[in-house]
C-alpha cells in the first residue's frame, strides 16, 4: 500500500482530482458505500450536505453506485436508532433528494475475532465492493483527534462493540498510588479523585479514554480490557482489511475541539486547510496531523484542548497494518 497522499487546498480542486482517483480505484458499476458522520442534531461543522453531494457526483462520474452509511450510536441521542438518525440527519441536510442517492443507517453486522475482544463489523462495508471514507478532521475526547481511523474504527462497528471499546478502555486501579495527581491533571472530564491514598473514577463521567492508563507514571492503573487507542485501532484494521477497495478523504475545514456526534463541539481551534486524501487510512491521517503542525506550529493542537494526544491511536493502527510514520506529501493548490 502506498503512503503518498494528497494535500489539496481548493475545493474545485478537490473535485477534479477526485474524479481522476476515484476512476483508478473503483470501477465502473461499482457499489461504493460513503462512510461518514452526518453530524448530532444541532451540530454545525460536520461535513456539510452540499460537500458530500459534490463528492459523490464525482464517484457518479465515473459509473459507480454509492450510497451513504453510518451505524446507530450506543448513547442516548436520537440517532441510536434507523428512523431517529435519518430524521436527524435530514434535519442537517441529509435527505436522498439532497444528495442524490440513497442514505443507509444500520446495526446488521458480522462478528470478528481480535486480540482480546470480539468486533461485530456492520455488514454493509463487507457486502459493497467498496468504500469511501469521508471524514471530517477534528478533535475528540477519547481519541485526541478523529479522521479516517476513527470513522472507521466507530463508524463501521455495531452499537454494541462500539460500547466495548469504550467500556473496555476505562480504568480499573490495582496498587501502588502515589498520589502525584497525573491521573487527575489529564482526565478529559474531570472524573478523577484521589482519597485514601488512591484514585477514584466518580467524580463526572468516564468515556473510556484509557488517558489516566497513560499518564500513571506508577502503572497503577490499567484498561478494563486495553487501552482505547488499541481497541479503536483493531476495530479499525480489521474492517480495513475486509473492504474490497477503499479510498479516504479528510476534510480539514472547521476542525473543532470535539467531535460531530456532540451538538456544541466547542470552539474552531484552526483555519481551514483544504482536504488530504489517500488510498491508506493511516497515512491520509499521518498527512493530516502534519498539515495541521505545519499550519498552527503545535506539536499536537487538539491535545492543547483535550488533554488527550492525536497520535497514539494512529501509530497503534500503523503497527497493526505495518505501515510507516513518514507520509510523502504531494501538494495541490
Amino acid at each position: 500500500m502506498t503512503s503518498d497522499v494528497t494535500h489539496i487546498k481548493h475545493e474545485n480542486a478537490l473535485v477534479e482530482f477526485l474524479e481522476k482517483e476515484f476512476g483508478a480505484t473503483f470501477s465502473e458499476g461499482d457499489s461504493i458505500l460513503v462512510k461518514m458522520h452526518m453530524g448530532e442534531p444541532g451540530n454545525r461543522t460536520h461535513i456539510t450536505a452540499q460537500l458530500a453531494k459534490k463528492i459523490i457526483d464525482a464517484l457518479e462520474s465515473q459509473g459507480c453506485r454509492p450510497f451513504i452509511f453510518d451505524s446507530p450510536v450506543v448513547y442516548s441521542s436520537p440517532r441510536n436508532n434507523e428512523s431517529g438518525y435519518l430524521e436527524s440527519a435530514a434535519r442537517n441536510g441529509f435527505t436522498k433528494n439532497s444528495v442524490g442517492v440513497p442514505i443507509v443507517i444500520s446495526n446488521r453486522s458480522e462478528t470478528f475475532r481480535g486480540e482480546l475482544m470480539d468486533y461485530e463489523l456492520c455488514s454493509e462495508p463487507l457486502e459493497a465492493d467498496g468504500v469511501l471514507i469521508l471524514s471530517h478532521f477534528k478533535g475528540h475526547i477519547c481519541s485526541g483527534m478523529g479522521g479516517a481511523i476513527k470513522n472507521v474504527g466507530m463508524g463501521c462497528m455495531s452499537k454494541s462493540t462500539k460500547g466495548a471499546i469504550h467500556t473496555g478502555g476505562e480504568p480499573v486501579y490495582g496498587d501502588g498510588c502515589t498520589e502525584c495527581g497525573a491521573c487527575m491533571e489529564n482526565c478529559p472530564t474531570d472524573n478523577i479523585r484521589l482519597e485514601k491514598g488512591r484514585p477514584f473514577f466518580d467524580v463526572s463521567w468516564c468515556p473510556g479514554c484509557s488517558n489516566c492508563v497513560i499518564s500513571c507514571p506508577e502503572n497503577c492503573i490499567a484498561p478494563k480490557t486495553a487501552n482505547f487507542d488499541f481497541l479503536l485501532a483493531e476495530a479499525a484494521t480489521i474492517a480495513f482489511g475486509k473492504f474490497g477497495k477503499s479510498y479516504s478523504v479528510n476534510v480539514l475545514q472547521s476542525m473543532t475541539q470535539l467531535c460531530d456526534c456532540i451538538a456544541d463541539s466547542g470552539p474552531v481551534v484552526a483555519d481551514d486547510a483544504g482536504f488530504v486524501c489517500g488510498a491508506d487510512m493511516v497515512s491520509v491521517d499521518i498527512a493530516s496531523l502534519d498539515v495541521l503542525k505545519k499550519q498552527t506550529g503545535s506539536l499536537d493542537r487538539f491535545a492543547e484542548y483535550n488533554k488527550k494526544s492525536s497520535y497514539p491511536h494512529v501509530e497503534e493502527a500503523a503497527r497493526l497494518l505495518g505501515r510507516d510514520l513518514e507520509v510523502t506529501i504531494r501538494e495541490i493548490g
